[in-house]
């Protein structure tokens, strides 16, 4: 839940930050070409910078914390075979379950009523490496931009 939150403060944050720069840097471009045509620029103009720097800041601070909080799909291998992706399976009351991306419920656990697939292992990895789990991944993307193609 606390994860959820600060993601969610982090996506506010960038959502307001990133307009505020942008307006903030129309008016730097306003102040910089001003000719002193109508008078001098007031004394409010200072306060500009600050605004900039809390636009700068409120977005930075946003991307930090989407970074460090980002879902991250967890990769499981047995007993170096091939890598599976998958993401946490919530059904039952059983913990340490995942359903793959081939469609396998893969269990952590040495032992698991839910499951045949067990003795998993969480590993690092940078993509799927068993075919289907690949398959089905790059279909998935393949699929969100294809609906945008005009053939």
């Amino acid at each position: 839940m606390k994860v959820r939150l600060l993601r969610l403060i982090g996506k506010g944050l960038v959502i307001v930050g990133i307009p505020l720069l942008l307006l903030l840097s129309y008016a730097v471009f306003s102040v910089l070409t001003y000719t002193g045509e109508y008078g001098p620029l007031p004394n409010e103009v200072g306060l500009l910078l600050t605004f900039i720097l809390l636009g700068i800041s409120m977005s930075s601070i946003g991307v930090i914390l989407l970074k460090r909080f980002e879902k991250k799909m967890p990769f499981l291998a047995k007993d170096g075979g091939p890598i599976h992706s998958g993401k946490p399976w919530k059904k039952g009351s059983e913990s340490g379950l995942y359903l793959t991306s081939c469609g396998l419920v893969v269990s952590i656990n040495k032992e698991s009523e839910a499951t045949a697939h067990v003795g998993y292992m969480i590993v690092p990895a940078e993509r799927a490496t068993h075919r289907e789990c690949a398959e089905k991944e790059g279909g998935a993307i393949l699929e969100k931009y294809a609906h945008g193609r005009a053939y």
